[in-house]
């Protein structure tokens, strides 16, 4: 397989806003959000106005908002569980393929001293790689050949304790875990699906006719950042390993740091 094989779709956008910081992030969906609410807003009571729901209308009209409303936060609430146990998921996976190999790291201190020597230098390698080579590529949702091969070599080489057996095919399972589920954990159309529903929220709150422009225009601006809440809450857990929320490598970093430190 090639390690640069991109194995989810690219939004390029999305990947934008997660590389900046977590305030630039809440900026940039202030920003983003509340310029297409004016946009709207401007759009229909200065040019179409004809459009507006007049008070004959909006006795009715209110009702269907507040419909609109329920239905927006059905959308949010079944998006918002799924990405959530995504990154729960994958955050648990890489918890426990630290854990595996360290199990794995101590068991080989019951084998003859040239094999435990060889043995857990290969398994340092191998963290080391998931460090420093697979980390960087897991946020461009892309494979890394060379480590998968070093996680082979190990696997060829445990082929006469049970116990270990074990361990290193749960750890092929949690890596697998952890490398097909570096991307965004909601595909397009569940994205076309919520910010449709985002946009025709906005659209349809722009159509009612006020008598104060101002007092209209403070309760878009209120309606917009409820959106910037929600899209930021659900941007900061879209993709595991991007973002502000980025799961990082600390487990194993603290086999290398803390636990293997010593013999």
């Amino acid at each position: 397989m090639n390690p640069d094989l991109t194995i989810s779709l690219n939004l390029p956008l999305l990947r934008f806003l997660l590389g900046l910081s977590d305030m630039g992030l809440r900026l940039a969906l202030v920003v983003l959000v509340l310029s297409v609410c004016f946009a709207f807003y401007y759009l229909f009571q200065l040019i179409f106005r004809k459009y507006l729901f007049n008070r004959d209308h909006s006795s009715y009209a209110g009702y269907i908002y507040n419909a609109m409303g329920v239905v927006f936060s059905l959308v949010f609430a079944f998006i918002t569980v799924l990405v959530w146990q995504n990154y729960n998921g994958v955050n648990d996976a890489v918890t426990k393929e630290a854990s595996n190999l360290n199990n794995i790291y101590r068991l080989y201190s019951a084998f003859p001293p040239e094999i435990d020597k060889a043995g857990k230098a290969a398994i340092r390698d191998y963290t080391h790689s998931i460090i420093e080579e697979d980390w960087p590529l897991l946020s461009k949702d892309q494979f890394n050949i060379a480590s998968y091969q070093k996680f082979l070599k190990i696997e060829s080489e445990i082929n006469a304790h049970q116990q270990m057996l074990r361990l290193i095919t749960d750890s092929a399972e949690l890596r697998r875990s952890r490398v097909y589920n570096a991307k965004f954990a909601l595909d397009p159309p569940a994205w076309v699906g919520l910010v449709s529903s985002a946009l025709v929220f906005l659209f349809f709150s722009c159509l009612f006719e006020m008598k104060s422009r101002e007092i209209h225009l403070l309760l878009i601006l209120f309606l917009g950042l409820t959106i910037v809440g929600v899209l930021y809450f659900l941007v900061l857990y879209i993709h595991p390993f991007l973002g502000p929320m980025a799961i990082q490598p600390t487990p194993f970093q603290n086999l290398l740091n803390i636990t293997w430190a010593t013999p």
